[in-house]
């Protein structure tokens, strides 16, 4: 699915998002608290958003995605970092490799996303930062059941129609009720071995940044 949407996939998260992707990537970058020289990986990278987010603080980046189609649009769009196809439960790097370990708009997406979070604290150096940035549960306010509605008619009937790939984006649409609270993201992190886990909320609260350290 996502190897179909890939030449379109920036373009639609920027008319999806409202223009505010871009924004809520370089707060998720700026969260590593990466300093020059640092080592960062991006996993499940896709297009390379992210990872040109964290080069450009000056940090040596490796991208990992399953999706040979979009490491494909990342090596050409997002040149600079080093792209690896990859399993995110399974990250082919030793123990303790790297400063920060992040994942944008992924974590939703995994089979065992515990698993997955432990697996960025594991390739982590001690005191590393690791980083989600993922959308969360509506609340059950206005604005949250404008939200959910907005994701669940409009941004199915949109994204299709600009694709070209409806039945991708209806999918998408029914991950909503995959999304976690931000308590059950801070649980997540937590059970994943992260130590202080804490959530930021963006954009009245419909995206949060997770982060957590490796100490040990």
């Amino acid at each position: 699915m996502f190897d179909r949407l890939a030449g379109r996939y920036d373009l639609l998260n920027t008319l999806l998002s409202g223009g505010s992707d871009a924004r809520w990537r370089r707060a998720a970058a700026r969260a590593t608290g990466l300093q020059t020289g640092g080592w960062a990986l991006d996993v499940a990278c896709g297009s390379g958003k992210l990872s040109q987010a964290l080069l450009k603080l000056g940090c040596r980046v490796v991208g990992l995605d399953f999706s040979a189609g979009m490491l494909a649009v990342a090596a050409a769009r997002a040149p600079g970092p080093r792209y690896v196809r990859g399993d995110a439960l399974a990250l082919p790097f030793p123990d303790a490799s790297f400063d920060a370990a992040t994942i944008a708009f992924g974590l939703r997406n995994l089979a065992d996303p515990e698993r997955g979070l432990a697996e960025m604290r594991r390739v982590l150096r001690p005191g590393g930062r690791a980083v989600v940035l993922e959308f969360v549960r509506p609340r059950p306010t206005l604005p949250g059941r404008l939200y959910r509605a907005y994701l669940a008619h409009a941004l199915p009937r949109i994204g299709g129609l600009i694709s070209g790939q409806p039945r991708a984006y209806r999918y998408l649409s029914e991950t909503i009720d995959s999304y976690r609270t931000p308590e059950e993201l801070l649980a997540l992190a937590g059970r994943a071995g992260w130590a202080e886990p804490r959530i930021r909320l963006l954009t009245l609260g419909t995206v949060g940044i997770l982060t957590g350290e490796r100490q040990d």
